[in-house]
């Protein structure tokens, strides 16, 4: 896949997704759809795996992200119906920085092969309420590395 470009107008979507539950880590893709760049968010389900079964999902959605599965079900269905390709995955953070943390890396490398290939991460750091930062992170050689800003 190239180099992605996001414009102001995917940046400011992701900052309003995370700024409209600024409380929990927020999630979704970014995806390319005809050519253009289309934001998909999907549900975090931390919360509801943590009440399940707390020593096995030890995180809540304040410190982390679960994709709900169903809905990754549907997102990859029509993703494939479609012909459009995952250009990023991306979080927020709540009161902390974009960083791509162990978790992170845990979550996005598996076996030693990248989850989902060829997809850049974009991180955004939420504190008091406002996303105020956006790092974006790729895979190269076997790790994930910041990346210039777009």
């Amino acid at each position: 896949m190239s180099a992605v470009t996001y414009g102001p107008e995917i940046l400011s979507r992701l900052a309003q997704l995370c700024e409209a539950d600024p409380e929990r880590e927020v999630c979704g893709f970014v995806v390319r759809r005809r050519g253009e760049l289309a934001s998909v968010p999907i549900a975090n389900v931390a919360d509801e795996y943590h009440s399940r079964s707390p020593a096995e999902y030890p995180r809540t959605s304040r410190d982390s992200y679960l994709m709900d599965p169903a809905a990754l079900l549907r997102f990859f269905e029509e993703l494939s119906r479609n012909g459009d390709e995952i250009a990023a995955v991306w979080h927020s953070h709540v009161e902390a920085g974009a960083y791509f943390s162990a978790k992170d890396r845990a979550d996005a490398i598996v076996d030693g092969r990248q989850l989902v290939p060829g997809a850049e991460y974009l991180v955004i750091g939420v504190r008091e309420r406002r996303a105020n930062e956006v790092k974006r992170y790729r895979y190269a050689g076997g790790e994930l590395v910041e990346s210039e800003p777009s």
